[in-house]
């Protein structure tokens, strides 16, 4: 006969003899408890699925746009890493920067040429530091891109699935970058 080797309790911590291989639990009470903690993790695993979805629903068009920001300011900072400032010659920005101000110029909020990786201080502390990121982006992209951003455009007013499809879009290309990086 086959010597049966003591277990630990998955609840408990006890040391005991199981009466069958499978037996997680000492006794009876552990059992019980056991079962409350796998119902508790199930639910809390189906509360917090119910919680996203309720979230969602109660977004509004700013949330949205918020959360198309945020995945849009990500793919810029992926897409032009190893980028110096634009507007200075600091090795290491960390800021996804507009040149025409979202306030000011709303349509090109997520225009990719408009966005690029810029320094805290020129950024922030300094507004944008304009003069130099202008001339950064004649550099970069030429003089008729910085022109055609500094020209009138049509306002744009995104759609909430609009939104949603973009933000799937930025989503899809930072997963392609970073997928190629862990090949790298």
């Amino acid at each position: 006969m086959k010597v049966v080797k003591p277990k630990k309790c998955a609840v408990c911590g006890d040391e005991f003899i199981p009466s069958k291989t499978t037996q997680k639990v000492c006794g009876m009470n552990c059992a019980i408890s056991l079962g409350k903690s796998n119902i508790q993790k199930q639910n809390a695993k189906a509360w917090q699925k119910e919680k996203k979805i309720m979230k969602e629903r109660l977004k509004n068009h700013k949330d949205w746009l918020q959360d198309l920001q945020k995945v849009f300011n990500e793919f810029i900072r992926l897409s032009q890493k190893g980028s110096s400032c634009i507007s200075c010659p600091n090795p290491e920005p960390t800021d996804a920067g507009h040149y025409r101000s979202i306030g000011a110029h709303p349509e090109l909020r997520f225009e990719e040429k408009n966005v690029n990786l810029q320094c805290r201080k020129c950024n922030g502390y300094w507004g944008g530091n304009l003069i130099e990121y202008r001339k950064g982006l004649v550099r970069k992209y030429g003089i008729e891109v910085v022109e055609w951003l500094e020209g009138p455009h049509e306002p744009i007013k995104l759609s909430i699935p609009e939104i949603k499809e973009k933000i799937e879009y930025y989503r899809g290309k930072i997963r392609e970058m970073k997928k190629k990086a862990e090949i790298s």
